[in-house]
């Protein structure tokens, strides 16, 4: 398989490690973590626990929630208050979308040509805003 064919393809424990290079501030942000997706009545729950690591701070801990849909042949991605966020075409190996956060814009590329290892990197701009994240998963 060269890419994720449906939604239960994501399920499981991911490692990842993460890049931000933020423009604005001038410094380059490294994170480490797991993602877990995990099955619900209406698709997959992802959980994110990281370690960020900002230069001359102190490390810092975060966690991030979305919940994940089947729909037709994508999945579509929520907040975890149940805001649409973005979505992500499956079966093929390479695929973006954008997502608008006014003032901020917000533009995703997947690439699962490595299946089942996969990225995201979102382009991130705005008033304040001015950001690269790569973000790599490994399946553990």
């Amino acid at each position: 398989m060269i890419a994720p064919n449906s939604l239960s393809d994501f399920e499981g424990c991911w490692g990842l490690t993460r890049t931000i290079r933020d423009a604005r501030a001038g410094q380059v942000v490294q994170a480490d973590g797991m993602a877990y997706l995990r099955p619900v009545d209406d698709g997959l729950i992802y959980d994110e626990e990281v370690v960020l690591r900002i230069p001359g701070q102190a490390e810092v801990k975060g966690a991030r929630r979305y919940l994940w849909r089947a729909d037709r042949d994508d999945v579509a991605v929520f907040f975890d208050d149940g805001r649409y966020f973005h979505r992500l075409n499956l079966g093929v190996p390479q695929t973006s979308d954008h997502h608008d956060c006014a003032p901020d814009s917000y533009d995703a590329i997947y690439d699962f040509s490595s299946w089942p290892r996969w990225s995201v990197r979102w382009i991130v701009s705005g008033p304040r805003k001015s950001y690269e994240m790569d973000t790599e998963y490994v399946l553990r």
